[in-house]
């Protein structure tokens, strides 16, 4: 694991490979089963010309008679690299009972051909006005949403969110173990290799650069560009739940503080819940997971307003 995230400045493609493994076993080991009682859904629809420009949609029965329908949009975690939307199957087969429509999106990954960070928050916003047409199509009005995250996800979630334009009105965020600064995940190491670093850049920021001028601050602020933390203020601070695990060696706990710190620095509304005994898959923690869908829920009602 330590080789593949060479403390931080080794290739981006390679961070985090061991949770995409962990997390797909966790999936298959829950997959949820649909019912056609839960709604209507339409399943691998493209918003894109790329082959993980797709999307899964759930709409409520009553969808069409709803003037202001909300969305939870849901984004896969997989380290950049890899990982499903089927991940967040349950979460949408749960919400779409509830009344809201709800989905979860493919986007590019890293070990694809010029995709960085930059190209899948662009990829988000395609997706979501691709669902707003989509759902108009069908008779359904789609008028705000909220966007959530896991992981990878969780940091292209937040990076949306704070650092974005917003096709449609955003509610609130909902995260989970979502990395909020990317200098502490990725550490400078002096050792590493100049293809690796190169690749590291362009990761974050979609650009080519010089790897010979790149200083340890210049690479702390390559980092920073693709840090949520950088696009906190107060103008951007929605309302969000923040869940993250208390033994969590990859996503560590200094993430969580650091939005927990800036939120109380701005005044703005957010519940932060730690998984005390759960690593990065928060597992080991029924009361945490019983509490997150119960915030779940009261967010819900108040800034979807129903």
């Amino acid at each position: 694991m330590k080789s593949c995230i060479k403390k931080g400045c080794g290739c981006l493609l390679g961070a985090l490979l061991l949770i995409c493994i962990a997390g797909a076993v966790a999936l298959y080991m829950n997959r949820p089963k649909w019912s056609d009682e839960y709604g209507q859904r339409f399943t691998d629809v493209a918003y894109g010309s790329r082959e993980h420009n797709t999307y899964d949609l759930y709409l409520p029965n009553d969808a069409a008679q709803q003037e202001s329908l909300a969305l939870i949009l849901y984004v896969h975690g997989g380290s950049w690299l890899g990982g499903d939307k089927n991940e967040h199957h349950g979460d949408c087969y749960s919400w779409v009972q509830k009344g809201y429509s709800t989905a979860t999106m493919n986007y590019s990954l890293l070990n694809e051909d010029g995709v960085s960070i930059p190209t899948m928050l662009e990829e988000i916003g395609s997706c979501i006005q691709h669902i707003e047409e989509f759902a108009a199509r069908k008779g359904v009005r789609i008028r705000q949403m909220a966007i959530g995250g896991t992981s990878a996800g969780g940091h292209l979630a937040m990076m949306y969110a704070y650092g974005r334009p917003h096709c449609l009105p955003l509610r609130f965020a909902t995260i989970k173990v979502g990395p909020s600064d990317l200098r502490i995940l990725f550490p400078y190491d002096g050792n590493a290799k100049a293809e690796d670093v190169e690749k590291f850049a362009f990761s974050c920021t979609g650009q080519h650069r010089d790897v010979s001028a790149l200083t340890p601050e210049l690479l702390d602020s390559i980092k920073l560009q693709a840090s949520p933390i950088a696009y906190i203020n107060d103008s951007t601070a929605l309302p969000a739940i923040f869940a993250y695990g208390g033994n969590d060696g990859l996503v560590k706990p200094e993430n969580y503080r650091q939005l927990q710190a800036r939120y109380d620095s701005l005044g703005k509304s957010y519940d932060l819940i730690v998984f005390p005994n759960s690593g990065h898959l928060l597992i080991s923690d029924k009361d945490c997971s019983e509490r997150y869908d119960s915030t779940m829920n009261v967010y819900c009602k108040k800034y979807f307003g129903y």
